[in-house]
């Protein structure tokens, strides 16, 4: 007795053609295939969606504040455009330079040189931080890309292996009786595709991406304590 009644399953049903009843008549072990990779593609859809807005606002957003730093006079012409600009990693710098600043300012009138690397610590661990936020996702992303054509092959192997069965049972290797079995087998591995070519495109895209975020945040840090050093903040304030 088989450990899955797939081959009597198989036995048992007929050939009907189209892809949805293929998808009915196939094994239980590939039609469970198929279901983890309907939730891998479920999940990997959700993380694009969110990291194709997440990531396009960081871009549109940060762009704007980096030019409002460029062309303002002050910290309250900047704190004005940043509010502007909206949520973003580059307005998280900038109100965590902006509190380092006021802690340092809050005793002397003054900015002391020695306690500038104080301000730009802080960027560099709000840009630490950002970075890990948008990275966050992509992990899995790259997990669903790699193990999706396996997981769809194993379930190909699988329905292969039924349909050699099915051989042995009826004693009979011709066509119609091979192709049915070898055709349900072979969704589960069209299906691994389906599944990991989208995951693998998009996570190379918001790989570039976050590395474009990046490029804009040590920019910001570069432009703002430029500015910083100007003087101009005694100025805004």
């Amino acid at each position: 007795m088989p450990f899955f009644p797939s081959t009597v399953y198989a036995a048992t049903t007929q050939f009907r053609g189209d892809i949805g009843a293929m998808i009915v008549d196939s094994d239980p072990v590939v039609k469970l295939v198929l279901l983890v990779l309907f939730v891998f593609s479920i999940f990997s859809w959700g993380i694009i969606v969110q990291k194709w807005i997440a990531l396009s606002r960081a871009r549109k957003r940060g762009q704007l504040i980096l030019d409002s730093l460029l062309n303002s006079g002050g910290m309250v012409d900047i704190l004005d455009q940043v509010d502007k600009a909206g949520d973003c990693p580059i307005k998280s710098l900038f109100h965590g330079a902006r509190d380092e600043l006021r802690r340092i300012t809050s005793k002397n009138n003054a900015i002391p040189v020695s306690m500038l690397a104080n301000v730009e610590n802080r960027i560099r661990s709000a840009q630490t931080h950002e970075t890990m936020e948008l990275s966050h996702g992509l992990g899995f992303l790259a997990s669903i890309s790699n193990s999706s054509p396996f997981i769809g092959l194993f379930g190909t192997v699988w329905g292969i292996m039924d349909s050699f069965r099915e051989i042995g049972l009826r004693g009979s290797a011709n066509l119609a009786t091979v192709a049915p079995g070898i055709s349900e087998a072979l969704i589960a591995t069209a299906a691994g595709l389906f599944v990991a070519i989208p995951a693998a495109l998009f996570y190379n895209y918001f790989t570039g991406a976050i590395n474009l975020a990046m490029t804009q945040m040590e920019r910001f840090q570069i432009d703002f304590m430029n500015w910083v050093r100007r003087g101009l903040i005694h100025g805004g304030e």
